[in-house]
């Protein structure tokens, strides 16, 4: 590649959708540990941004990777996924238009 940086958008759901309101405090420190990973993301100047629904059904990661292969590498870094709490899909993206403040 041309060292363009490329987007991706990374899903991701509760492997136990059932459990969303009732966390244990592992769990919980595993979610505070996603939420570092996130800003450490930001910090670095690759994350674009991040949420979930409001009835915490899934939540999104937008993000800029040089591959695909680094793209997977990131998401598979993930806290919530490493500690097997989610499970993430991985999809190239393309932002067509956004809000700029």
């Amino acid at each position: 590649m041309d060292g363009q940086k490329r987007t991706f958008i990374y899903q991701i759901k509760l492997k136990n959708p059932a459990q969303a309101d009732m966390l244990s405090e592992d769990e919980k420190c595993i979610v505070s540990d996603h939420f570092e990973y996130l800003k450490m993301l930001l910090d670095e100047e690759k994350l674009i941004l991040a949420g979930r629904t409001e009835g915490a059904e899934f939540g999104i990661v937008i993000f800029e990777a040089e591959h695909e292969n680094s793209a997977r590498e990131i998401m598979e870094n993930d806290p919530v996924i490493i500690n097997g709490l989610m499970h993430g899909e991985l999809y190239p993206y393309r932002l067509a238009f956004w809000r700029r403040h």
